[in-house]
């Protein structure tokens, strides 16, 4: 009887590793597929470097593994002879194949939508599931369409883990237990929860991991160290952020500040632009390197009419301060960057006042309106849109018929412009309007009617954003015929670079980044290509310079029609900052300098000279540092707007 006990207890400890260890292999093996899927993001990791990241990878990996197992490691540990009634295990065994489940989903998720936002999901995850508008239902269904071998992928996983709990299922006890093996049964379970805290803090440091410990096997390749649960876990938890006090209160703001009052210009500008109307258009999706104009080498463009409107604009070397859409407009329209692991209108902080240059435009008698074919409420574009001065919005309900409408995200773009036009037409001058693009986006639909004007594009995003381009063509044409045309400046820009890239020069943490930027009024602007950064949270502060409205403003950026302003580029992503001066880029977690580039020389980012010239490096940080300090304090305290 006593052996038999022994028995037991043996094949209780054996299941339990069996099981741990098989779901570790899992998830492992389901992390490392988001390489594999998308190797071209990785092309510059060579075999060995592979490996290092996979090991490093298994300590974040146990703590995503003892999360999602601590009901069977708690269930099963529990000194109690009803473990192992039939019943009992069964409940323990069905909530192991769910959980262990979830966990391997949730990085096979990734594998796909990594190539939207180059990082593992975070909150975006709640932000997606806790939406109003109808498109998660019909997401869902294109993603089951177009990524049908993932859901293959995960129902062999799913496969393999009913059969190792099948086979590892706890043998029934059949004597009946005496006090020595209550002892042992509790001093086990201690054991286990001693070794299961260990774990889930990642060793025995001083402090338990955090999606920051990333940073320290890896600047490039976070994505492939942690895992999605993990990243959800842990960014959820620190969507907020801290206070910074690199610098005194007192003089900070003497050293910088996030506020524009003389927005005078002396450069670019060669006549007045005085009472004009101004257009913004927001491309969906569309960098840098799916534009001719950029890429003068490219055999054939995908953007014929963008390229000759960039031609006859003054255009810049435009950068996105974030990686979504969603992030998009705080930064063009309020002049704030994305700085933190949650994009700002689903942050806690979205209820600070937050003021747009639209505002500024209404007090100076413009009409703000603010254009996106969209499902109304999509992405709280509506919201904030309207925080940041823009007051009436059209969307798809006030286009209001659905024969345009695409299926998933709203109206198509080359009818939706042409509704836009219209209304541009009819509004009382001057108008300030911001269009926003939707059809380039995934799925990648076209309509019906569309006939594409060049049968060798291939891939469907490619199809998207040349049908964009004939539809801003379209739209160009119609509004051209009306008064308002010429006494109207228009900013084309983009809300994030493309989500695949295709050529090496794109595939870093800096380049991915670039949109392109272009002012055209040839009445107003010099047609001039300008070798300078021109970010996002730039284009507030500089439509109001150029249309001669000199009203202090909040922003991040600077004025680029003003030559005394330096140029600058800040972003966030993978809990990794990075500050470019426009000749060198730093890379900080927020207290260290991990890594510094010479841009000019080293374009993919291949040199690290971390600590080579401390004079560059010492004023890029402290240039960032600023601005971080700023950033934080100012979004705690709700410091987000002017005050005289």
């Amino acid at each position: 009887m006593i052996k038999l006990m022994k028995e037991n207890e043996i094949a209780f400890w054996k299941l339990m590793i069996i099981r741990l260890v098989s779901m570790l292999f899992l998830l492992s093996l389901s992390r490392t597929l988001l390489f594999f899927f998308n190797i071209n993001s990785f092309s510059d990791i060579d075999f060995t470097e592979f490996l290092r990241l996979f090991y490093v990878g298994l300590r974040f990996d146990i703590n995503t593994l003892i999360i999602f197992n601590i009901p069977l490691i708690v269930f099963y540990g529990l000194p109690f002879r009803f473990k192992y009634s039939r019943r009992y295990k069964q409940i323990t065994d069905v909530i192991f194949e769910i959980s262990n489940s979830i966990a391997i989903a949730l990085n096979l998720i990734d594998v796909i939508y990594f190539r939207y936002l180059d990082k593992r999901m975070c909150s975006e995850l709640f932000t997606f599931f806790g939406g109003t508008d109808e498109n998660q239902l019909g997401l869902m269904f294109s993603f089951l369409a177009d990524f049908w071998y993932m859901f293959l992928i995960f129902s062999i996983f799913l496969f393999i883990v009913v059969i190792i709990t099948r086979k590892t299922r706890l043998k029934e006890i059949i004597s009946e237990p005496n006090s020595g093996w209550y002892v042992k049964q509790t001093i086990s379970f201690i054991l286990i929860l001693f070794f299961t805290v260990i774990g889930m803090r990642g060793g025995f440091q001083l402090k338990p991991i955090s999606l920051l410990t990333a940073a320290n096997y890896t600047t490039k390749y976070v994505p492939l160290v942690i895992n999605t649960p993990f990243s959800i876990i842990y960014g959820s938890v620190t969507d907020g952020i801290d206070k910074v006090t690199f610098f005194d209160d007192s003089i900070i703001d003497s050293l910088y500040c996030p506020i524009q009052k003389d927005l005078n210009y002396n450069r670019f500008v060669k006549g007045s632009a005085n009472n004009h109307n101004v257009v913004l258009i927001i491309l969906e999706g569309i960098g840098q390197e799916m534009m001719g104009f950029y890429n003068p080498k490219y055999e054939r463009s995908l953007t014929p009419f963008l390229d000759s409107l960039l031609s006859e604009s003054l255009t810049f070397k435009g950068m996105a301060n974030g990686r979504r859409s969603i992030e998009a407009l705080p930064s063009i329209l309020s002049g704030l960057p994305s700085l933190m692991a949650t994009d700002y209108p689903t942050s806690r902080y979205s209820i600070n006042r937050l003021d747009g240059f639209g505002s500024i435009l209404k007090n100076y008698g413009y009409k703000t309106m603010f254009f996106h074919g969209g499902n109304n409420g999509s992405m709280s574009f509506n919201t904030t849109s309207k925080s940041s001065g823009f007051d009436e919005y059209f969307g798809r309900n006030e286009y209001n018929n659905d024969k345009d409408y695409d299926g998933t995200w709203g109206i198509y773009d080359l009818p939706f412009l042409q509704f836009t036009a219209d209304k541009l037409s009819e509004c009382q001058k001057p108008f300030a309007a911001v269009i926003y693009t939707l059809s380039s986006h995934n799925p990648y639909s076209l309509p019906q009617n569309y006939n594409l004007p060049d049968t060798t594009i291939k891939t469907d995003f490619e199809k998207t954003v040349r049908y964009t381009d004939d539809a801003l063509a379209s739209f160009f044409k119609k509004i051209s015929k009306e008064n308002w045309f010429e006494n109207t400046i228009f900013v084309i820009t983009s809300d994030h670079s493309n989500p695949l890239h295709y050529f090496n020069e794109y595939k870093n943490s800096y380049s991915s980044y670039r949109i392109p930027v272009a002012f055209y009024a040839p009445e107003v602007f010099e047609n001039k290509r300008v070798d300078e950064i021109v970010q996002q949270v730039d284009l507030n502060a500089s439509i109001l310079s150029a249309l001669c409205i000199n009203e202090p403003i909040f922003t991040f950026g600077r004025n680029i029609f003003d030559g005394k302003q330096n140029q600058y580029f800040i972003s966030f992503l993978n809990n990794i900052y990075q500050y470019s001066d426009g000749n060198y880029l730093l890379q900080s977690d927020g207290k260290r300098t991990i890594a510094v580039y010479d841009i000019n020389k080293d374009n993919r980012l291949k040199n690290n000279i971390l600590g080579e010239d401390i004079n560059i490096q010492s004023r890029l940080e402290q240039d960032f540092k600023l601005r971080l300090q700023q950033y934080n304090n100012r979004m705690i305290n709700n410091k987000l707007y002017f005050t005289k």
